[in-house]
């Protein structure tokens, strides 16, 4: 699934987020059978870095993060908290009713969701 607000069709930057069991390795959440997300990068920049560094300082948009459960609840809570803000904007807050619902779902299926950049 492709998940956009702001971004543009030709953008390539982008963020995955695959769900994963617990014990994977890296590379191993390709091999799951939840279909990825993907978010491109002025999206994930105006929209999500923020939530996802309040959990993980070191959150990389390069590289692999494995985000756990109780940190995608955190996450959860805080866009969650924030969308009271947003309401006034249909985009901004079907974008994030759409991103909680898909990481809610993943996390119904698997124990964590990695999250890899292509930057």
């Amino acid at each position: 699934m492709v998940l956009r607000c702001f971004s543009k069709a030709d953008e390539v930057i982008c963020l995955n987020f695959y769900p994963s069991p617990a014990d994977a390795c890296p590379g191993d959440y390709y091999d799951t059978c939840g279909d990825p997300l993907t978010v491109y990068e002025t999206d994930y920049s105006r929209l999500l870095l923020p939530y996802l560094r309040a959990v993980q300082p070191d959150f990389d948009v390069c590289w692999d993060n494995w985000i756990s459960r109780e940190q995608w609840e955190e996450v959860i809570r805080q866009i969650e908290r924030g969308m009271g803000l947003v309401r006034f904007d249909d985009t901004v807050f079907d974008f994030y009713t759409r991103f909680v619902a898909w990481i809610g779902e993943a996390l119904r299926a698997e124990e964590m969701v990695v999250v890899e950049g292509n930057q």
